[in-house]
């Protein structure tokens, strides 16, 4: 099948979620024998990108199709794509080539911030949760899971992580992740403030616009027994040696300060939290009704509720403070994770998709 992806704001590769993402979908669609030309941002060096995007103000987002369609459609012509997979930040992209072309559109979205034309037009739409799709639309919509690279995730690196961050042998609890308030990272922040368990390290991997705000709640920590690191970016590439490093991985996300979650819920399945228990490491994040729906609490992760800082400590503490309990749990996660959220599941769960949409398209053996 040759598939058209339409991804223009996103760099690939890259080192935030969505460049995760995208490359790692391209590459699996890829490995699975379609041909796949993706229209990614300027810069990118993938194999098979187009790379004329650009990341758009978000005033200008209704124009996305007119910017684009003059500048592609030659190449993209020339390709003879047999189903389009639009992004929703293509904002209707998708549906722009598919009339120019006569061939069917797939569109993935988050949330509702994808254009209202793609939400009428597409064929088919592509999310983890149609809590937030329009009624009117749900009986387009095909439930799918993201994943994370199983195979590529590489412990390479960890002893020479562990001895940076923690020389002394303290117990490491890591971040990773782009920093935005509703990702909750100042309760990690709070949790080193009130510390009493053993000697801790909070490594918080990766930058964005709250960085320098929780970088000065930082700076007021007076706690002997706890002190916060800030990493900085690092390549995906190399992260599998930071988390393998970790004693425990958080995702403490904060729902209630993102505008679509506080309204809808929280229903996206969390990349980072998938690739902490890729690598079997014990992991603590919020309790909603998304993770009970992935994991097995107790078992596979463990909860807490959300800006619960008292809690989120607790659960760090628990597992630091009991090698089994912590072992238990990262074996289990890594063994749910290797079998049901990898990138060469979900290429498959998007194969099905695309053949309801493509005539005569044969399915395919793994």
């Amino acid at each position: 099948m040759r598939i058209l992806y339409l991804a223009p704001n996103i760099p690939v590769p890259g080192t935030h979620g969505g460049s995760t993402h995208v490359t790692h979908v391209h590459r699996a669609l890829q490995r699975r024998g379609h041909e796949v030309l993706l229209l990614a941002r300027r810069g990118s060096t993938e194999p098979g990108v187009l790379p004329l995007g650009t990341d758009l103000f978000p005033v200008y987002k209704h124009l996305v199709p007119a910017y684009y369609l003059a500048r592609a459609l030659g190449p993209v012509r020339r390709f003879a794509p047999d189903v389009i997979y639009e992004r929703y930040s293509a904002f209707g992209l998708g549906i722009a080539f598919g009339r120019a072309l006569g061939v069917p559109s797939v569109l993935m979205t988050l949330d509702r911030d994808a254009s209202p034309i793609s939400f009428h037009f597409s064929d088919r739409i592509v999310a983890t949760s149609d809590a937030f799709i329009p009624a009117r639309y749900r009986d387009k919509v095909r439930l799918v899971h993201w994943g994370v690279d199983v195979e590529g995730l590489s412990p390479a690196g960890a002893a020479a992580v562990r001895q940076q961050l923690a020389p002394s042998g303290e117990a490491i609890a890591l971040y990773t992740g782009s920093f935005h308030r509703w990702h909750g990272v100042d309760a990690l922040v709070e949790v080193a403030r009130l510390w009493e368990g053993p000697p801790l390290v909070i490594a918080l991997v990766g930058d964005g616009p709250d960085r320098a705000r929780i970088a000065r709640l930082a700076q007021a920590v007076q706690n002997p027994r706890a002190r916060v690191v800030f990493v900085g970016r690092v390549p995906h590439a190399d992260i599998g040696g930071y988390l393998a490093a970790a004693s425990v991985c958080v995702a403490p996300y904060a729902p209630r300060l993102h505008p679509i979650f506080r309204v809808h819920g929280m229903n996206r399945d969390p990349i980072k939290v998938l690739e902490y228990m890729a690598l079997g490491r014990p992991t603590v994040t919020i309790d909603i009704p998304r993770m009970r729906a992935l994991f097995q609490p107790g078992e596979q992760v463990l909860l807490y509720p959300a800006e619960d800082v008292a809690a989120l400590g607790a659960q760090l503490r628990a597992l630091i403070e009991d090698p089994a309990l912590a072992r238990r749990v990262g074996e289990a996660g890594a063994t749910l994770v290797h079998a049901r959220y990898s990138w060469a599941h979900h290429a498959e769960e998007l194969e099905r998709v695309f053949q309801e949409v493509v005539p005569g398209e044969p399915s395919r053996s793994p």
